[in-house]
């Protein structure tokens, strides 16, 4: 690229110290090339606006790295920070980088798409200069809000600090090479900047990553220790990348941005980098309303509990499988002498979980799989599409699947302290490890669904003291199924079939019962699932029941 320029080679000389990149406005202020910066940083100043023109290449560069279709960045305004306090703390961990890992390479599917979306980006000063492979340092982006951005560019980045946004992979500074992906973590400012976000564009040395697929590993910071700089983390599933830089002398905020989002139209110099589904949330959630792109939290939902109690009647079985137990805990008898076998069931409570990253995960795989598949028709099997998307299910809900990706609404049995770990989490990384997602069933690893609340029920269980003591739970979640695979009987093995470069995206697998027969429904990857609604209810018996 011919307006890369080498990075040391194209600075000042400052015999061994701090050197400013020859595009700094500050660098006039210099004397001459022998003046340490250090001696006159309290001379230059720190913040530079970026000019008209200059701003509008920056939202190019911000649409360019933008993976959502629906979205783009209108630049309100952009300064340049030019610490050399910072600067040079950043070139300082250039240098030990160097010393201490030797050459490093970008992890798993390479370097970030900045990179290759910075080419031809010319701004009248001469940014950018070429970035130091050797130490695989990169420009990213950072969403936040404008205070926060504001008081970054002064101290610079405390990755060890507590933070609501860094706990995924561990304490650290977490950063996107997708636009899109930071916008999530924006926040809205106050004042003139209300309804405005802000961005940071950042040079960071990533060094020896250590490469992770797990959609959440907390305790990766704490495992990468002194062997590695930074995280690089591929969730299975997922288009978003997440980097997290360990230190805060890696990272230098460069740019702080000021932005507007708005409707995508088609760019002026042509489509952006690998655009995707947006993440955004469904209008009917509470924080559709207020605005806020990162959060997590249960909404009580009183309006849809009749909803939920009629889908939960319709598909109630009045049939039991060996999973079923008594009173005692033993397999209910056939004849079911004590009549232990429910009635029915009672809706008490329905929560709503409403959480960005993991509806930002979830849209992610919804992409993924259509770019895999295309269009994926309802599982081809004698019963059709699952009970719980049927014409049962309340139009307005129903609208909310994609039908092409073969999206549905599926229960799964659980228990009331489980929903709590699941509201605070999602699920479980892999299945059956915590508690909840049932492994090594019938049709081999992965997440149980079923579409019959009788069958839910079954793998359902009370609390037995607390505010929930005699009250069970199951979660009503939208789940991915894509491209499905009916099996008629039991295969221990089915999951070696399923998975993004295989044959099919979930299977569908009969289970006989004493009187009906029940579907589970089974995936591979957690992203494949968004646990939307939470229930809380009781059984219903028999005035006969023996108790």
């Amino acid at each position: 690229m011919s307006w890369f320029r080498g990075l040391l080679g194209n600075t000042a000389n400052l015999k061994g110290h701090a050197e400013v990149p020859n595009y700094w406005k500050s660098r006039s202020k210099l004397k001459d090339s022998d003046v340490v910066v250090r001696q006159v940083s309290g001379d230059l100043e720190s913040f530079y606006p970026v000019q008209p023109d200059d701003r509008k290449v920056l939202e190019v560069l911000m649409n360019r790295t933008c993976k959502s279709s629906d979205i783009s960045f209108r630049l309100v305004r952009a300064v340049r920070l030019e610490n050399p306090d910072l600067w040079e703390r950043y070139q300082n961990c250039v240098a030990r980088a160097k010393r201490k890992r030797g050459r490093c390479a970008f992890a798993g599917r390479g370097a970030p798409v900045t990179r290759e979306a910075l080419e031809g980006v010319h701004l009248s000063d001469g940014f950018p200069q070429e970035l130091d492979s050797e130490v695989c340092e990169a420009y990213l982006w950072h969403g936040t809000k404008p205070h926060v951005a504001s008081r970054i560019v002064r101290s610079g980045f405390k990755v060890n600090q507590h933070s609501a946004l860094g706990k995924r992979f561990g304490k650290g500074g977490y950063f996107s090479e997708d636009a899109a992906k930071a916008d999530t973590y924006a926040g809205a400012g106050e004042g003139i900047y209300k309804d405005c976000f802000a961005m940071l564009l950042c040079r960071v040395v990533l060094g020896r990553q250590l490469h992770t697929n797990a959609f959440r590993w907390e305790d990766a910071a704490q495992q990468a220790g002194s062997r590695y700089d930074a995280i690089l983390a591929e969730p299975k599933g997922s288009s978003f990348r997440e980097f997290v830089a360990l230190e805060d002398a890696q990272i230098y905020p460069e740019f702080a941005l000021v932005y507007e989002r708005c409707p995508a139209p088609e760019l002026a110099d042509g489509p952006s980098l690998a655009r995707s589904l947006s993440p955004h949330v469904p209008p009917y959630w509470s924080n559709a309303a207020s605005g806020a792109t990162f959060f997590h939290g249960t909404f009580a939902d009183s309006e849809v509990e009749s909803c939920v109690q009629s889908l939960m009647d319709v598909t109630w079985v009045n049939a039991f499988t060996w999973e079923r137990r008594d009173s005692s805990g033993s397999i209910l008898q056939y004849d079911d002498p004590h009549h232990d076998m429910p009635e029915g069931l009672t809706v008490l409570k329905v929560l709503r979980l409403e959480d960005s990253d993991l509806w930002g995960e979830y849209c992610g795989a919804r992409q993924a799989i259509r770019e895999a598949r295309g269009e994926c028709l309802a599982s081809p099997s004698a019963e059709g599409a699952a009970r719980t998307s049927r014409s049962d299910l309340p139009l307005c809900a129903r609208a909310r699947l994609a039908a092409g990706l073969n999206e549905v609404y599926l229960w799964h049995g659980c228990s009331p302290q489980v929903i709590t770990s699941i509201a605070e989490r999602g699920f479980p990384v892999q299945p059956g490890r915590g508690g909840t997602g049932r492994c090594e069933g019938m049709f081999g690893d992965g997440y149980y669904f079923v579409d019959s609340a009788s069958k839910a029920d079954e793998h359902s269980e009370d609390d037995k003291e607390g505010y929930y003591s005699g009250h069970y739970a199951m979660l009503l979640c939208r789940v991915l199924l894509g491209a499905t695979g009916v099996l008629e009987g039991a295969d221990l093995h089915a999951h070696e079939k399923v998975g993004r470069d295989r044959e099919f995206d979930s299977v569908v697998g009969y289970q006989e019962a004493s009187d009906g027969t029940f579907r589970e429904f089974v995936v591979q990857e957690r992203t494949q699932i968004y646990p939307e609604y939470a229930i809380i209810y009781e059984r219903m018996y028999s005035d006969d029941r023996i108790r």
